[in-house]
């Protein structure tokens, strides 16, 4: 079985012990927002009975070698084990795409042409689009602040293993699709839920009780990642840096950020280790507040059976030291 992340495969690997082994695709300090296909990837995805995955929302590099492959996947963001369904749809979003790509040929082969008589008017333009391109980029960020994670991502959250509740769903659905897959093996698999399911419950009472008395202590987060965490646990979160982590916020925005950091009404900042610490610094120098890193892909853990109720309880504790007064 294959697993697209970290995250996803700790659930797995809960519930595959003891019947197949679980492989994580991407590496770790890799994001998922960004990663390339290798071709060991892809051997991987060949040979696999079953692929996890959030949707092309979070890996956008796994949609057309999924179509390819053929392979059976479990689709969290449809929040149900789809198999093949959706291949049609991708079809069709490829052919889009050629098209895409053809028309966007055509259009630089009609650069190409006339490069020598306008070298100073695309130059002139480019400066126009980058700046505009800027801009725009600066209210997205604005609009996503202001609305939250759903203007991002069409209502959808992409990182759904961070609330338990929705990584006992994503476990579920899961576990049909290894039945399925694993028919002789389906009593192994079931009591592996059920223990699974039973640590999840256990920890999440626990980080609840953990938590509560710090409802109220405000925070930021490096990017949109954690409103399924959140929401759960009634926290504070005032805001993020970022909702796209490839790319650096503007400066209208990091502003605004500062300004809010100056108000002292924020307990800390929490940074991420896949990405530079270096502007969080920059935005949070002179300001007395705490800094602490909290990593939504589980760099640190390796697969097991309790790794994904262990990582919620050191995610739990990371927020607790930074938010305790």
């Amino acid at each position: 079985m294959v697993a697209s992340i970290k995250p996803l495969g700790m659930i797995a690997a809960a519930l595959t012990q003891g019947v197949t082994e679980t492989r994580v695709l991407l590496p770790d300090g890799a994001s998922p927002h960004h990663y390339a296909m290798k071709p060991s990837d892809m051997r991987s995805l060949d040979d696999a009975r079953l692929v996890v995955w959030v949707g092309p929302e979070l890996e956008r590099f796994l949609e057309k070698p999924l179509n390819q492959s053929g392979v059976s996947q479990v689709t969290l963001l449809s929040g149900e084990a789809d198999g093949h369904a959706g291949h049609e749809h991708h079809d069709e979003d490829e052919h889009h795409d050629e098209d895409s790509h053809a028309e966007h040929d055509h259009d630089e082969h009609g650069h190409d042409h006339d490069e020598g008589e306008h070298d100073e008017h695309h130059e002139e333009h480019a400066g126009h689009a980058d700046e505009h391109e800027e801009e725009h980029h600066e209210e997205h960020e604005e609009a996503a602040h202001d609305h939250g994670h759903e203007h991002d991502h069409g209502g959808l959250d992409v990182h759904p293993w961070l609330d338990p509740m929705t990584g006992l769903e994503a476990a579920r659905n899961i576990l049909a699709r290894l039945i399925e897959a694993y028919p002789e093996q389906e009593a192994q698999l079931v009591s592996n839920f059920e223990h699974f399911e039973a640590s999840v419950n256990a920890v999440d009472r626990q980080i609840s009780a953990t938590l509560e008395p710090l409802h109220e202590r405000g925070f930021f987060v490096f990017h949109d990642a954690y409103t399924g965490f959140v929401e759960h646990y009634n926290l504070n979160q005032q805001g993020y840096f970022t909702v796209d982590p490839g790319r650096s916020p503007g400066a209208r925005h990091l502003a605004e950020i500062r300004e809010t950091l100056e108000q002292k009404q924020t307990a800390c900042v929490l940074t991420e280790p896949q990405f530079s610490s270096t502007l969080v610094e920059r935005i949070t120098d002179g300001l007395e507040l705490k800094i602490a890193e909290i990593d939504p892909l589980a760099v640190d853990f390796k697969l097991s059976a309790n790794a994904y109720p262990d990582y919620l309880l050191d995610l739990a504790s990371r927020f607790e030291k930074c938010l305790a007064p």
